[in-house]
């Protein structure tokens, strides 16, 4: 229970929130975070607090590269309403400091302490188990961050984190809810089934060559292929110009001292503990006369991890002899905090009060988090400073390719003065084709008139953060339709398919009315044909391993009375199912304590979301919001 009193410490939602931290960040530019300069443009206030252009221009495209990244190997960014993603952003960014400004209204804060811990529990900067400064920096590198902005974000979403936290643990759930929670959870449905799979019945059915070439010449418009271009084409990546970027040894040293200035040396210490917790069956008197205990057994020579074993309330931690892990200053509650930070290492301290009992602390190790030497660093830094240099490069060389290919007579003589290498597509239709062609930007710019008819250059295309594009036309390939011979065995597949289908319909239906009439006998004995038997599942829940598409249908069933089974039969992507449910059972009785706490918690906290979301709504509309 208590394994992540340092999680508690600061709110529940805490960790969550810096899962949802790395991933944004991973589409952060180089600039600061922190605001613009008196002065700046602003595209809206809140409460007289301004947002920036700047800032705004930075949020912008980190969104707009969450959505490219989102789009997986296919990306297009042409795809993205940009219009749309404007207003949706700064919708976010108001909404955001809305949030930071409410929070800070209502006390919260954010201590340096807990935003170091937060950096070294970070898993993306941590090797071999253990925070690593190379490690952090490089992650920094790869999201377009410095240390400092790092920070600030991490604060202000800690900050919002505790106000949501504060708000959703005062949520309560009436009982109501709660059996209605459980019932869904819990209950388990027995019932048996039969598939009848459509494909292998398919395999036994023979489609003349009359039969297809019937359905071709009704459906000529179904085998059409429409007209396609191969196009040659320069692209131009970030990643390509990181090898021209040369870096010096006075850089690396000025980036290296940059470095030190901002980097924050820390302790991290090891313990292990033994929590005897007190509760309602448990007093306080009882808990601390129960640590005494175990502490007197340690001072006999006891084992320190068997103990934890055998008395620990934190079974997280218990199992492990009640190891903690390595922690720094703000992870844990102040009065165990304050204990572990004044013992060296091998002590045993006495019993310690904190909110959840009593705590016997055993601190086995402390390290120091030191920086890196520049030798250790040189690679790591040489690295970012290339990349950064590549972006410059990039902007530079983009410019001289929209200069050279506007006016040029090929690609070959633009790629042959940038050092850039000329590409060849596979044919793509005007509905697109795979990777960079995909999308309708790079489609529609194929199929301009400036480009298939007059033979030009298209425009350089922007691909966002990947790079950009400029194509031009080698070989337009007219619509034509398919003979007959390329699409015989496909149209022959889809009418064996549909006549399994129609077969089918008409068994299930034949093996429902059998059921209803109250002859059972195929449910125990198996049913004849191509297709699976009979299966039969007891206490089967709605995700039921191995035929959770038949659990759903099962238990979209009405309960059964008592000795007559609902029978019924369902279409499914494989073909018809047909359902015999025998029994439901809710399985709301005999809950255990930890049962129903567990149950009440997360209902608890689903309350607590929408209570929390109307509040936001709330701050929101009290706001005084200015869009500029």
């Amino acid at each position: 229970m208590l394994q992540n009193i340092r999680d508690n410490a600061q709110g529940v939602i805490a960790k969550v929130i810096v899962g949802l931290i790395v991933m944004t960040f991973a589409f952060f530019g180089v600039e600061s975070i922190v605001g613009g300069l008196s002065g700046e443009p602003e595209v809206a206030s809140v409460n007289g607090e301004p947002i920036t252009k700047s800032q705004f221009e930075r949020k912008f495209e980190r969104n707009r590269l969450q959505a490219i990244a989102g789009m997986g190997e296919n990306y297009d960014p042409s795809k993205i309403d940009e219009n749309k993603l404007r207003k949706t952003t700064l919708d976010e960014f108001i909404t955001r400091e809305v949030q930071l400004q409410a929070a800070r209204e209502a006390g919260f804060a954010v201590s340096d302490a807990t935003i170091n811990n937060f950096i070294t529990q970070w898993p993306m900067a941590q090797k071999d188990g253990k925070y690593d400064n190379n490690q952090f920096m490089e992650a920094l590198r790869r999201i377009g961050m410095r240390p400092m902005e790092f920070r600030k974000e991490l604060s202000d979403e800690l900050l919002v984190g505790q106000l949501q936290s504060g708000i959703a643990q005062t949520s309560f759930v009436i009982g109501e809810e709660l059996n209605e929670l459980l019932r869904m959870e819990r209950q388990t449905r027995s019932f048996s089934y039969y598939r009848l799979n459509a494909e292998d019945v398919a395999k036994d059915i023979e489609i003349s060559d009359a039969e297809a070439e019937e359905y071709y010449n009704s459906n000529k418009d179904e085998f059409i292929l429409p007209e396609r271009i191969i196009v040659n084409y320069i692209e131009l990546t970030r990643d390509a110009l990181v090898g021209r970027a040369e870096v010096s040894d006075e850089e690396v040293s000025e980036r290296y001292e940059q470095e030190k200035k901002e980097f924050l040396p820390s302790e991290q210490r090891r313990a292990s503990h033994i929590l005897i917790e007190t509760s309602d069956d448990v007093s306080d008197e009882q808990a601390l006369a129960k640590a005494q205990e175990v502490e007197q057994k340690l001072k006999d020579g006891g084992d320190f991890a068997a103990l934890a074993k055998e008395f620990s309330s934190d079974l997280g931690s218990a199992n492990d002899g009640g190891d903690l892990g390595y922690a720094q200053k703000g992870a844990f509650v102040e009065p165990f905090e304050e204990k572990l930070f004044s013992m060296n290492v091998g002590d045993i301290s006495e019993p310690v009060k904190t909110e959840y009992g009593y705590h016997i602390i055993k601190l086995n190790d402390v390290k120091a988090v030191e920086m890196p030497s520049l030798e250790e660093s040189k690679d790591r830094i040489v690295k970012e400073l290339q990349e950064q240099k590549a972006d410059s490069l990039f902007v530079e060389v983009n410019a001289k390719l929209k200069d050279i290919t506007y006016t040029a007579d090929d690609l070959a003589g633009p790629a042959g003065e940038l050092g850039l290498t000329v590409q060849t597509s596979e044919p793509f239709s005007r509905e697109g084709g795979q990777g960079i062609f995909s999308g309708p930007q790079v489609v529609q710019e194929a199929f301009s008139a400036d480009v298939i008819e007059d033979g030009h250059n298209s425009q350089v295309i922007d691909l966002g953060r990947e790079g950009s594009l400029v194509l031009r036309k080698k070989e337009l390939l007219p619509s034509v339709p398919q003979q007959f011979a390329e699409v015989k065995e496909a149209i022959k597949q889809k009418l064996a398919v549909q006549k399994a289908k129609d077969t089918l319909a008409a068994k299930s239906e034949e093996m429902v009315a059998q059921l209803k009439s109250g002859d059972l006998a195929p449910v125990s004995k198996g049913a004849d044909g191509q297709q699976t038997g009979w299966v039969e599942l007891n206490d089967a829940r709605r995700s039921q391993a191995g035929a959770a598409d038949i659990a759903r249908l099962a238990f979209k069933l009405p309960k059964p009375e008592e000795g007559k089974p609902v029978i019924e039969k369902f279409e499914t992507n494989f073909g018809y199912a047909v359902i015999v449910l025998n029994e439901v059972k809710d399985n709301t009785e005999d809950l255990s304590e930890a049962e129903q706490k567990t149950y009440r918690t997360f209902m608890a906290s689903r309350n607590g979301q929408r209570e929390y979301n109307d509040y936001n709504e709330k701050i929101q509309d009290a706001a005084e919001i200015e869009r500029l």
